[in-house]
């Protein structure tokens, strides 16, 4: 059975969104080269063939690993004989007949095909560019054949529990194999670029402005005969080694090993598929499988042993590879369409495309006899993903009813919501994610890109841009999900706030199917945890509960997570077994604050929210352009009113905003924000825009503010912030507002004694 059977449910779809043409794959760029065909399509049907009557035993779990070092969970390697005989260090006059030496070598250990470069410069030894070393060292990258080759990471082989070796590689090999017999293995080769970086290379591309470009001309020198070999003194030399991989011997006949291949989508579209085997897995077993989505403008994951990454992070809420694979999973990871090795035209996580890619890649792994499958060709499989890879795990599971678990972080239910709330264009987060896909040459629908344009350029969408974003990620397909969903969400997410994972959930909950669904609110994600230390360990360890539950079906332990569980602004864990939005959740009377209001300038710029500018403690890359434009601060140029709710109180959700105002000018928003007196920070980092028209006439109106999470001590205090201008809606506007009869409405959390 294929995926097209499941496809059936996107009947209806079109009519629901209002779409059509909106839709289509117009676009830039040129798609990667077709796979090659004989070979790898043969072993694709061989395998396909297969899939359906094999019958394999089950796995047993994973041992634990905390106590583990990743070395002692390693197998004795297998080196093929080339790799043996590279292997022999250079002698003297080699050293000085060549600037650069390289005798990589090659081993197989448990799946995964790895090595070591072996490099040594005639200047600097084998001293590696790694961590504060950035001059007088030497530099390696991949030089890639195309998307149709196998891919390889450098510096990923653990040499310590904490550390990795900078000559050391580990690669995917491209399928060219029955996945049955192992019938079609060969010898694989990859290229790697060695080259030396001397202080001038580091001078030179260090400067201002022109750094960037001194690095291209410096990298062309190298690889010119002539004059690399002149140069070289002052330059560096660099040459180009090629590593053969004897794939045969390595993994003599169905032994299983981690690859690449290029699946062909419903529509033809190749998408880029990497797949990793359960740790210690033997032929005629199988385990069950996760689907690591990518997250946008970032490739599908490849590295083996890379650990957890630290921080709040969206990488650091997923479980790396070699975590599920210790845990006894198979990994499958990918490159979404548009993007890296991948065909096709980005649609942002639509159903139409993205859902249905995932959707193929399903059937493929279920033909693959490594997979456990719960029947035939319903292979076991969960998806862990954040962001962009969070938002395609719904249309997936809407379509596809094999998918048994999701775990979705930071993701939306509306990128209209998301990007364009109230109509007031959110331009800050906008600009840093176009340019993001731009760095990574990805190619896009060509209305994200005049959506995009037109919000910076005119603060408005267009309708058929509007429709391109509706029809992304969750849409009407939630009320279809049948997989048991854990929604992680960041309780500073500018871009993906709260209330998004609360109407998700929300939704699924309502449909038909009884459908499983928790939600956990945390502090960190595509905002910056400020005040209270970050808690992706309990994600992770959740995520791997929700996975052994709903997926391998080894453990309950996902019952012991709460329905709901959040962190307020100190960091304090709180659970309840009733969603925010469930009637019993918050007391029936609110608390309310008032305020007089008053005259409020609209200026650009001067005296608003936003953008942050200290302190120097934090990561650079979040005080540099465009992330410091995403942040919310303390607003001069504002409308003030004290908000004192009772000591012990808990605000778990979405404050409402109502005020009178007259006024004139070109502006479309005034932003509204809770400042925590205690620390001056805008509480959550939340800051939402309120749509006004200044026209002179007197008007009235009422919004629900972005949801928080902050428990009230003894001595806290809030002040309501009614600015002009906020850096995360770029907006330039002027004019003058007169503002009065503010009041503010907060939920506060029924607590039992």
């Amino acid at each position: 059975m294929s995926a097209a059977v499941y496809v059936g449910r996107l009947g209806g779809l079109a009519v629901a969104l209002g779409i059509g043409a909106a839709v289509g794959v117009g676009g830039i760029g040129v798609s990667w080269a077709s796979p090659p065909d004989t070979a790898v399509q043969s072993a694709q049907d061989a395998s396909g063939k297969q899939g359906a009557t094999r019958s394999t035993p089950r796995r047993s779990a994973a041992a634990p690993r905390a106590a583990e070092s990743v070395s002692s969970r390693m197998p004795a390697p297998r080196k093929s004989a080339a790799a043996a005989r590279d292997s022999e260090a250079p002698t003297g006059s080699q050293l000085a007949a060549d600037p650069i030496t390289v005798s990589p070598t090659v081993e197989f250990v448990d799946g995964i095909v790895q090595g070591r470069l072996n490099a040594t410069s005639a200047r600097f030894g084998d001293t590696s560019c790694a961590g504060e070393q950035t001059t007088s060292c030497l530099k390696y990258a991949f030089v890639s054949q195309g998307p149709s080759t196998g891919k390889l990471n450098i510096g990923t082989v653990p040499n310590s529990p904490t550390t990795q070796d900078p000559q050391s590689f580990t690669t995917l090999p491209y399928l060219t194999w029955d996945l049955d017999t192992g019938a079609g293995k060969g010898t694989q080769t990859f290229e790697v670029r060695v080259t030396e970086v001397t202080e001038f290379d580091a001078f030179a591309t260090g400067l201002p402005v022109v750094g960037g470009f001194a690095g291209s001309v410096i990298t062309a020198l190298q690889q010119t005969a002539l004059l690399g070999t002149l140069l070289a003194p002052l330059i560096g030399s660099s040459v180009l080694t090629r590593i053969d991989v004897d794939v045969a011997t390595l993994a003599p006949g169905d032994t299983p090993l981690a690859f690449t291949y290029r699946v062909s989508s419903f529509d033809g579209t190749p998408i880029s598929t990497n797949f990793f085997p359960a740790n210690g897995i033997e032929p005629g077993e199988v385990a069950p499988t996760v689907f690591r989505a990518p997250g946008l403008a970032g490739p599908g994951a490849t590295n083996p042993y890379a650990p957890p990454v630290p921080g709040t992070t969206s990488a650091s809420l997923v479980p790396p590879i070699r975590d599920l694979r210790a845990d006894d999973y198979n990994v499958i990871s990918w490159d979404q369409r548009g993007t890296f090795a991948s065909g096709g035209i980005l649609q942002m996580d639509n159903p139409f495309y993205e859902g249905r890619d995932v959707s193929e890649l399903i059937s493929w792994a279920a033909a693959n006899p490594l997979v456990k499958l719960d029947r035939r060709d319903d292979p076991a499989v969960g998806i862990v993903g954040g962001s962009y890879g969070g938002g395609v795990q719904f249309p997936t599971a809407g379509i596809d009813p094999r998918v048994d678990a999701l775990v979705p972080s930071i993701t939306w239910n509306s990128l209209i919501s998301s990007l364009y709330p109230n109509e007031i264009f959110k331009s800050s987060w906008s600009t840093g994610l176009l340019l993001a896909l731009v760095n990574v040459g990805a190619r896009l629908n060509t209305e994200i890109y005049t959506g995009i344009a037109t919000g910076l350029l005119f603060n408005w969408i267009s309708p058929t841009a509007q429709a391109v974003l509706n029809s992304s990620g969750p849409t009407t397909l939630l009320s279809q999900i049948t997989a048991p969903t854990l929604l992680l969400q960041s309780t500073v997410d500018g871009l993906f706030p709260p209330a998004e994972a609360a109407a998700n959930a929300q939704t699924i909950l309502a449909n038909p199917y009884g459908t499983t669904v928790k939600m956990e609110w945390f502090c960190g994600a595509h905002g910056y945890c400020l005040d209270p230390a970050p808690q992706p360990g309990d994600l992770i360890g959740d995520s791997v509960a929700w996975l052994d539950t709903y997926v391998a079906r080894v453990s309950d332990a996902a019952d012991a997570i709460p329905t709901f569980q959040w962190w307020d602004q100190k960091g304090i864990r709180h659970t309840s077994s009733e969603m925010p939005f469930a009637p019993g959740f918050n007391q029936p009377v609110p608390y309310t604050a008032t305020g007089e209001g008053g005259l409020l300038p609209i200026i650009p710029v001067i005296g608003g929210s936003g953008p942050l500018r200290g302190p120097d403690t934090l990561p650079p890359v979040l005080l540099s352009f465009p992330l410091n434009q995403t942040f919310a601060t303390e607003a001069q140029n504002a409308v003030n009113t004290a908000v004192t709710p009772p000591a012990g109180s808990q605000i778990v959700g979405a404050p409402q905003l109502t005020f009178r105002y007259q006024g004139l000018g070109t502006g479309k928003a005034v932003f509204a924000q809770l400042v925590d007196d205690a620390t001056g920070r805008v509480v959550g980092n939340m800051v939402t825009a309120v749509p006004v028209t200044l026209d002179g006439q007197v008007r009235t109106v009422s919004v629900p503010m972005e949801a928080i999470a902050y428990t009230t001590g003894a001595e806290d205090s809030l002040t309501l912030q009614i600015a002009a201008y906020a850096s995360l809606y770029f907006n330039p506007s002027v004019g003058v507002i007169d503002i009065s009869d503010v009041r503010i409405d907060l939920p506060l959390r029924h607590q039992t004694p």
